[in-house]
C-alpha cells in the first residue's frame, strides 16, 4: 500500500476542519444557523487566509477563524499594526497572541482601534523572551 503525503495531508486537513466545526458548532449560538456546505467553505477560507499569513497549526488556524467570525472578513483591514503583524515574520506563536489580544481589545470596545493597537504591541513587547528561548 504505497500513502502519499498529499494524501496524507488531505485527510489531515479534512479532520482538522471537522474538529473546527464541531468546536465552533458548541461554542459559537449562531454559528450552527448556516447550513454545513457553507460553514465548510468559511472554515476552508479561513485555513487558507491564516495559511497566506503564517498561521499554521491549529491554534494558529483556529484563531484566524475565530477572528473572522466575530469581525467580519475586512477585520484587517481596520488597523495597519495588525496588518504589519500578519505580513511579517514573528514566529506564528507571538503573531497569535498579538493578534488575539487586539481581538479581544477591539471586541471589548469596537470604536477603539487605536486601544487594540495598543494592547497587540504590549503583548508583542511581552512575548520576547519566548522568542529567545527557541
Amino acid at each position: 500500500m504505497d500513502i502519499r503525503s498529499d494524501k496524507i495531508d488531505e485527510l489531515a486537513r479534512a479532520a482538522f476542519l471537522a474538529k473546527l466545526d464541531a468546536a465552533f458548532s458548541r461554542d459559537l449560538q449562531d454559528y450552527v444557523l448556516i447550513d454545513q456546505s457553507e460553514r465548510h467553505q468559511f472554515l476552508s477560507l479561513a485555513m487558507a487566509m491564516a495559511g497566506a499569513r503564517g498561521l499554521v497549526t491549529e491554534q494558529g488556524i483556529a484563531s484566524y477563524a475565530l477572528a473572522l467570525w466575530y469581525l467580519g472578513a475586512d477585520f484587517e483591514e481596520k488597523s495597519d499594526e495588525l496588518q504589519a503583524l500578519l505580513a511579517g515574520s514573528l514566529p506564528e506563536v507571538r503573531k497569535v497572541h498579538a493578534m488575539n489580544k487586539w481581538v479581544e481589545t477591539l471586541i471589548g470596545d469596537p470604536e477603539n482601534t487605536a486601544s487594540a493597537d495598543k494592547a497587540l504591541l504590549q503583548a508583542l513587547k511581552l512575548s520576547v523572551p519566548w522568542a529567545r528561548s527557541h
